[in-house]
């Protein structure tokens, strides 16, 4: 097994076990503010985001690079969470979800709970 299809398969079920964390409402108070992409990189793992920028290209099926004015960070969304959510690279969005960066092997990513076009 190559990088690739370890960092793809160790992605995909990072994003199944925290399927529980998936928030459409809810609690909104501290903890949960909008952060950029340089502050989530440097947060601790598991830490819970709120993001704001463009979807600028997709890496492979799931992974996507999301980029704001600070930077850019690998995020994977499955299927199901983009609803009837359709967007391109000149949209902006908000994304909810869970950084990763246990490992300095790996890049940061963040595995997203929802999103949402601005």
């Amino acid at each position: 097994m190559n990088k690739k299809q370890f960092v793809l398969l160790f992605c995909l079920v990072v994003s199944f076990a925290f399927a529980a964390y998936a928030q459409q409402g809810g609690y909104k108070g501290p903890g949960t503010r909008l952060v950029t992409v340089a502050e989530a990189k440097n947060l601790r793992d598991t830490s819970f985001v709120i993001l704001q920028g463009k979807i600028v290209r997709m890496v492979m099926p799931r992974q996507y690079l999301f980029s704001d004015d600070t930077g850019e960070i690998s995020v994977m969304i499955k299927d199901s969470q983009w609803g009837d959510v359709s967007v391109d690279e000149n949209d902006t969005v908000e994304i909810q979800g869970i950084v990763f960066n246990r490992n300095t092997q790996l890049p940061h990513f963040v595995t997203v709970q929802s999103i949402r076009k601005l």
